[in-house]
């Protein structure tokens, strides 16, 4: 793989290589005009045009905490060779988010927030492979209901401790799921889906510790393969959830990410109606099980069981966080 990368990072970029490592999906490389990440991505070209044009729009409007991508000497984001897509971008320096520490959590808030502000007003440009979820969370939700179910079908049919635990919980879970699903079906999702669309906001959608840079002069948020077009709660609310499982559902911990984001970009009253709403429905009961029934993989059955028994245990501190919610407005 390498040694096409290498092709590439001279033919198409113009980049004299000086040194590289190897790193996750691709490779760190040292060049004559500074450090750069090159990768072989499963996105295909109008995919990548919108994620491009999504990051330049960003900086455009004052928000450069970022990866941008290089681009060739031909002004394209993506190389393409022997029917594989390349990707290069620049590297952000720093240390990955602790999510148990709240200080960065704070931090990462802010940062999410100033994102969100600036992706107001996207259009993307023609040829761009667009992805849309906004008003999408109702049919998300039953459809993961009806998995809930089906998947209580097949652990019936089972002897394993996934098996047994699941089916003891599967229905106490799929009824908090479907109380989500009625309280989502109303007035106040359709307002704020309706005014998303107008202000043609977007989404980071995947906020993992190694997505979020902390670093003394400027906090970045890296990697945006997987933004699209959603409420900004959906992000907020997924920020929020990896911090309270490091704390108990502890809804003091909620509201100084929420305080912070309120301080740059303005939580209405309907933002807040719907992220509770996101954090209420069992998002990592039905991920878990959804990994073990449709994995093969016999080795992973101890580690889900294990993260399995996290979600059962986390039951009461997640009652207490919900009927405490208001706190956090």
């Amino acid at each position: 793989m390498y040694d096409v990368i290498d092709s590439i990072i001279v033919s198409k970029y113009g980049l004299k290589i000086k040194s590289s490592i190897p790193f996750r999906e691709g490779f760190i490389l040292a060049t004559s005009k500074g450090r750069f990440l090159c990768k072989e991505t499963r996105m295909k070209a109008g995919r990548i045009l919108f994620v491009h044009s999504a990051k330049e729009h960003l900086v455009n409007n004052g928000f450069k905490n970022l990866d941008r991508y290089l681009c060739t000497q031909e002004g394209e984001p993506y190389v393409i060779n022997n029917g594989k897509c390349y990707i290069v971008s620049y590297i952000i320096e720093g240390k990955e988010c602790d999510f148990e520490n709240r200080n960065d959590v704070k931090r990462a808030s802010n940062l999410l927030a100033c994102m969100h502000a600036a992706s107001k007003g996207y259009i993307p440009p023609a040829g761009s492979l667009i992805r849309d979820d906004v008003g999408k969370t109702p049919s998300l939700f039953c459809k993961r209901l009806k998995e809930i179910k089906r998947m209580e079908k097949i652990a019936s049919r089972r002897k394993s401790n996934f098996d047994y635990i699941y089916a003891a919980y599967s229905n106490y879970f799929y009824e908090v799921g479907k109380d989500a699903l009625d309280y989502i079906l109303s007035p106040i999702y359709d307002k704020l889906v309706n005014e998303t669309r107008l202000e043609k906001i977007f989404c980071h959608n995947d906020l993992t510790y190694s997505n979020l840079i902390l670093n003394d002069n400027r906090d970045s948020l890296i990697n945006f393969d997987f933004c699209c077009y959603d409420l900004k709660v959906y992000d907020l609310a997924n920020l929020i959830r990896r911090r309270m499982r490091r704390c108990n559902w502890d809804i003091r911990e909620a509201k100084v990410i929420t305080d912070e984001y309120n301080s740059v970009n303005k939580l209405t009253p309907e933002d807040f109606y719907v992220m509770k709403i996101m954090l209420q429905f069992p998002q990592k009961f039905w991920r878990v099980a959804n990994k073990y029934y449709n994995s093969r993989r016999s080795w992973a059955e101890r580690a889900l069981t294990d993260r399995l028994e996290d979600v059962i245990n986390e039951i009461d501190c997640h009652k207490k966080f919900l009927d405490n919610y208001e706190i956090i407005i």
